[in-house]
């Protein structure tokens, strides 16, 4: 028999005022699905301002009167998703804005310095450096604006001809935007904006070349991991472009993809990737094996619709802590963003039930599944 879900512990894992809205929790969806021990648990979908600064009117200190909310801010084609401890930002392509959404402080607001010199077009995807600078990739601008933590604009990076800018990282020194019209990884120093090189074609094995690339990832040990939609693979690359390996296929198999998008990090070094086709996250460990998926389509709460962007976070666990189910410890939070459907934002913790002993239910499947497959080599 195959298992639905995947063995995922078996290698690494297996106030001021009070507020007077609250965000709700969400029913209690878990994956993998009972009778398997839950290992992540959808803790909230984000539709629009509502879901953050709630509909209740509120009644003024300094008066009887009743004062609404702010007007309601929605979501046109959302795609990428940064996160800040339980600030994230997200942006939106039609719209050609940003979301600034603080969890904690209830504020769901526009980036302030979106006009002038910093008037997005076409933002795709963004990442937030160790200072708080915001980093949008914006393919209607062909560049790359940075913002500073307040949200005013800072500077453009720009390689001097078109370019297709469809995703950006960073690390101290530099900027590295991916580019989708050459194929490359663009590499640009911080500070002076200057074009340095290029990186993602040196390998021979046309599987491991960048082709209609649409989302990557930095890790903090210098590896590139790279959404490569021509060939339906994960790319790996060093930050001096050389190869250094793939995986993946087009395909509905465990561990195969139809759209790849969004890849992210955890602390703990396992890595998620969002497809767009299958409609779900498939989460693997730093051997790239594959632990488990989630989001999968059909459930009436936690199902992902076309998902795209993802970011994964271990800061605020104490406040997420709050929207989990008792005695579920989360471990990380990871926040998906959805193209379609009421919630374009779905926020998801990784944790573990308190009192399963879930290294031994693992022994145990594995067990269960070698004798299965030893009955089914006996009757061949």
């Amino acid at each position: 028999m195959r298992f639905i879900f995947l063995l995922f512990g078996i290698a690494s894992l297996v106030s001021a005022c009070a507020p007077t809205v609250q965000i709700k929790q969400s029913e209690q969806v878990f994956f993998p699905p009972a009778p398997s021990p839950p290992r992540i648990q959808f803790l909230l979908g984000i539709g629009d301002s509502r879901d953050i600064e709630g509909t209740d009117a509120e009644i003024s200190l300094f008066s009887l009167n009743t004062v609404q909310n702010e007007e309601l801010k929605t979501f046109s084609k959302p795609y990428g998703i940064t996160a800040n401890g339980s600030k994230f930002y997200v942006s939106d392509t039609i719209a050609g804005t940003v979301a600034e959404i603080d969890l904690k402080q209830k504020s769901f607001v526009w980036l302030k310095g979106n006009f002038g010199p910093g008037k997005l077009k076409k933002p795709i995807n963004l990442t937030v450096d160790r200072n708080g600078i915001l980093y949008i990739a914006d393919t209607g601008r062909k560049q790359v604006l940075s913002y500073d933590a307040e949200g005013n604009f800072l500077k453009a990076y720009s390689a001097g001809y078109d370019m297709k800018p469809v995703d950006v990282a960073v690390d101290t020194r530099r900027v590295y935007v991916l580019d989708m019209l050459r194929h490359k990884i663009l590499v640009f120093n911080k500070a002076s904006g200057e074009l340095i090189e290029g990186l993602g074609q040196e390998s021979d094995n046309p599987r491991e070349r960048l082709y209609l690339a649409t989302n990557m990832s930095l890790t903090d040990q210098g590896i590139f991991y790279v959404a490569n939609a021509g060939s339906g693979s994960i790319i790996k690359l060093d930050r001096d472009g050389h190869v250094l390996g793939s995986f993946g296929k087009m395909g509905d198999g465990f561990g195969q993809f139809g759209r790849p998008r969004g890849v992210a990090f955890d602390s703990k070094k396992r890595f998620y990737v969002v497809d767009a086709a299958h409609q779900n996250v498939q989460l693997f460990n730093e051997e790239d094996r594959l632990l488990m998926f989630f989001g999968d389509p059909g459930l009436p709460t936690g199902s992902l619709n076309v998902p795209a962007g993802i970011a994964v976070t271990d800061q605020d666990l104490d406040f997420y802590q709050q929207l989990a189910a008792p005695g579920f410890d989360l471990e990380q939070v990871i926040l998906v963003v959805n193209q379609v459907g009421r919630y374009k934002i779905n926020i998801y913790g990784l944790g573990k039930q308190q009192g399963v002993d879930y290294e031994a239910y693992y022994r145990e499947a594995v067990e269960k599944s070698r004798k299965t497959d030893g009955n089914r080599t006996k009757i061949k």
